[in-house]
């Protein structure tokens, strides 16, 4: 199967520095069976242990045999076995040009407090830096306090709070709705209700 091997600067950002006995490098096709046990971690970690519907297949098919891929990876490795991963796809803004958006950032418990996320995360930064990307955004579930401290003392904004951004999502059935048909009106506004009638003239005392 073909690796991915449209962006050299994946192969470039791996000269920095890990945590002692872990090394990461660019994902290749052969590490997404072990990617995908990863992202079910993930979800049995944030408490959906039936989210994720993809298959190794349309990981490779997608990161690795498409002629624009969908996405690109970052593995985690130490003696051999990967210990984290992250998936990233590219993005655009109509303010800051080109962004990164951080799909999936998991390591796993055992070297969790190792530097191991950090070093994912540096080598993300890394490759922005030389592909002239802006801005990085991700999403982090309001329930995950640790995350969302760790990323905090990196500098990261909130954008909840700092932007007043909601994130919004259609799903597949809504998109083959808009797709297809026009969407239902706008439930029409409530009438104003009446103005309540003038008091009646009181008649001067005599």
């Amino acid at each position: 199967m073909a690796e991915n091997t449209s962006d050299a600067s994946r192969e470039q950002a791996t000269a920095a520095a890990a945590p002692a006995a872990v090394t990461v490098r660019a994902a290749r096709a052969d590490d997404m069976p072990r990617i995908h046990t990863l992202i079910h971690e993930l979800a049995v970690y944030e408490g959906m242990p039936d989210g994720p519907q993809l298959s190794v297949q349309d990981l490779i098919r997608d990161g690795f045999e498409s002629p624009s891929p969908w996405f690109f990876g970052l593995v985690a490795e130490k003696q051999g076995e990967v210990v984290g991963h992250a998936l990233c796809n590219r993005a655009y803004s109509s303010w800051t040009c080109r962004a990164y958006y951080i799909e999936d950032l998991y390591v796993v418990p055992s070297m969790r407090r190792a530097g191991v996320g950090m070093s994912l995360l540096r080598h993300i930064c890394q490759m922005a830096l030389q592909e002239n990307v802006h801005r990085i955004d991700w999403h982090v579930l309001e329930s995950n306090a640790a995350a969302l401290s760790f990323y905090a003392r990196l500098g990261a904004r909130d954008m909840r709070t700092s932007e007043g951004r909601a994130a919004l999502r259609l799903d597949r059935a809504r998109i083959h709705l808009l797709a297809h048909h026009t969407p239902p009106a706008p439930a029409p506004a409530p009438a104003p209700a009446p103005a309540p009638a003038p008091a009646p003239a009181t008649a001067p005392a005599s």
